[in-house]
């Protein structure tokens, strides 16, 4: 940057923290003064929420609905339109469970253009600060063509709600029920992080973080890399000592051993069973490529630091300083697995390179086909599954998928560590039911054909909201069903008026993240929490959630990596990995991930 753009941008910067107080009441702790008051007259329960207030300024949330309009929402001071939340760097309350089972709930704020929100869950009894990092349009604004935070005017916030996003829970007594006390902004708005229009451009470095940011584990050199590997492998720990050979409990009961994976239903719990008949909870994470995603640098070029190019392939360009040659791959993908095996995490997810499923060096899951051509369409873009044609072209698809020579779905067919395989990935399905068995049939008869023994494990729903039809179609023909859910917590699935689905059959959550705006990233992915603590959390609870539940027997978190700073080609650009651009791990989520591996059995087993 010029040295006119750097005094420019310093004049911008100092003029905007004259013009903020370096600390109020709020910021100091001390609940947020009158403006965020949570006493009667200054907070109304919306649709079935309904309020208790209790002396010291909390107030009790409870309802029998977790649709999106129930809840309860603070109504803006006396006289004025909006809530100003300018002077904090987040919005904080403390909330208490009073349930009898693990709960979620969210705080949403809004302005004129748009909303953020921020979740939690808690175990009964549990109480635990709800955090949301405020995106400051005064700070984190970026100038038209190019990419950055999706910001609020936080100086004029229109609605400040609690409730929960995305719903799926079916309606019971006490489903939501919490304490919620001191809300209150804390923390001071980073107006270091803002840029001057005119020295935002570029903004992505040489090694794809974001140029303007700064932050504890920023690289900066080639020499931090190649430092980063002799350190990690130095940490690196062995997979927990109660695994087998392929993340099963070994300690556990000894069941018939097939020679494939399968499913058991054991003390009124589905499992999945490893070949060599242990006990196995599938504890995965997907995408784990050396790249993905990366972007056409040509499409942009005065966004980048580096010269542009097709595949701007930055964890591949860095991979490649980190282990000094360009022919990296099979060194990192045998670090990889180390780190998978210290990090507690059993399983290889969806869309995995195959060149690291065929190592057979770790269980994984695999999509066999996704909305093959030659099959017969709606025009609402499902198949016509009630066309004549439908099952054979879906057999067909399949078995030419399997009959690429050396291909990773060829080498799947046959080999223990494959767990089972995926058709297809979060369908739209008609209203009309008429179409439900006929896709399952085919599909469990298409797999069974090309992969005998193998399992079935569905089509990767894209919520736990599905029609009671769907739910009994899909348990009819599937071995397992698999759901991409982006919640806090799935403890309650089936509750309530839900128990009218009437299904059982093994549950796989094969898509689940949360995510924050650290390490220079523009967004915090479809699951936000306020930090990287609480990232880890909310990984120990979502997957605690679905241990203690009878039906679920796995928890696949996405992805290994952020996703690139511009976005990939559908714009997502989530910071919701395990790794960042760089390759540096998130220490505080692995950590919990590791402890979760190493407890997952004794939790779901001994009900703990």
């Amino acid at each position: 940057m010029a040295k006119s753009s750097r005094q420019r941008a310093a004049a911008i910067i100092a003029a905007a923290l004259v013009a903020m107080p370096a600390t109020s009441p709020a910021a100091a702790g001390d609940g947020g003064g009158d403006e965020l008051s949570l006493a009667r007259g200054r907070v109304e329960a919306v649709n079935s929420g309904r309020l208790a207030y209790e002396s010291g300024g909390a107030v009790v949330l409870s309802s029998s609905s977790a649709e999106y309009s129930s809840g309860l929402r603070l109504l803006p001071p006396p006289g004025k339109a909006s809530f100003d939340l300018s002077s904090g760097r987040y919005l904080a309350a403390d909330i208490e469970s009073l349930a009898d089972h693990q709960q979620r709930i969210c705080l949403q704020i809004k302005d004129a253009s748009g909303d953020a929100y921020a979740g939690i869950a808690l175990d009964p009894g549990e109480k635990a600060t709800l955090k949301l990092q405020l995106p400051h349009r005064a700070i984190y604004s970026f100038p038209s063509g190019a990419k950055g935070v999706r910001t609020l005017d936080t100086s004029a916030i229109t609605n400040i709600a609690f409730l929960v996003v995305w719903p799926y829970e079916g309606q019971f007594s006490g489903l939501i029920n919490c304490r919620i006390s001191n809300m209150r902004l804390t923390g001071t708005p980073d107006w270091a992080r803002g840029v001057a229009p005119g020295a935002y451009l570029p903004f992505v470095d040489k090694f794809g973080q974001f140029a303007h940011g700064k932050w504890k584990s920023k690289v900066s050199s080639y020499d931090e890399l190649r430092a980063d590997l002799a350190a990690e492998r130095a940490s690196l720990r062995a997979a927990p000592d109660s695994w087998d050979e392929y993340g099963g409990w070994q300690d556990g009961p000894q069941l018939e051993a097939t020679g494939h994976f399968r499913t058991e239903k054991v003390n009124g719990k589905w499992w999945f069973v490893t070949p060599s008949g242990h006990l196995f909870y599938s504890l995965g994470i997907n995408v784990v490529k050396i790249d993905s995603d990366a972007p056409d640098g040509r499409l942009h070029p005065n966004w980048y630091v580096s010269a542009a190019q097709s595949s701007m392939s930055f964890p591949t360009w860095n991979l490649r300083e980190k282990f000094g040659k360009t022919d990296f791959k099979d060194d990192y993908y045998d670090f990889v697995i180390q780190r998978l095996d210290s990090w507690g995490i059993n399983t290889l997810g969806n869309w995995t390179d195959g060149d690291l499923t065929k190592l057979s060096r770790k269980p994984y899951a695999i999509v066999a086909v996704s909305k093959p051509s030659g099959l017969p369409y709606l025009s609402s873009g499902f198949y016509d599954t009630i066309d004549d044609t439908f099952a054979a072209k879906m057999r067909a698809a399949v078995s030419a998928a399997f009959a690429v020579q050396g291909s990773a779905l060829a080498h799947a067919a046959t080999d223990p560590m494959c767990i089972g395989f995926f058709i297809d990935n979060e369908l739209s399905f008609p209203d009309d039911s008429a179409y439900y068995e006929p896709y399952f049939k085919a599909c469990k008869e298409a797999l069974t054909n090309a992969a005998p023994g193998k399992l079935y494990l569905g089509c990767r729903f894209k919520s736990l909201r599905n029609s009671a039809a769907l739910w009994q179609a899909a348990a009819k023909w599937c071995d397992v069903i698999s759901v991409n859910s982006y919640v806090n917590s799935v403890a309650v699935f089936g509750e309530g008026n839900y128990a009218a689905h009437n299904f059982d059959r093994p549950v796989l959550h094969s898509e689940f993240h949360f995510g924050t705006m650290h390490r220079g990233m523009f967004s915090p992915g479809l699951c936000p929490v306020g930090d990287q603590c609480e990232r880890g959390r909310s990984f120990r609870r979502v997957v605690e959630g679905a241990l203690r539940h009878p039906l679920f027997v796995g928890s696949h978190w996405f992805q290994y990596r952020d996703q690139p700073l511009v976005g990939r080609g559908d714009g997502e650009n989530y910071q919701i990995g395990f790794v960042d651009v760089c390759d540096r791990p998130y220490g505080q989520l692995a950590e919990v991930a590791r402890s979760v591996g190493e407890e997952m059995y004794e939790i779901r087993y001994n009900n703990r």
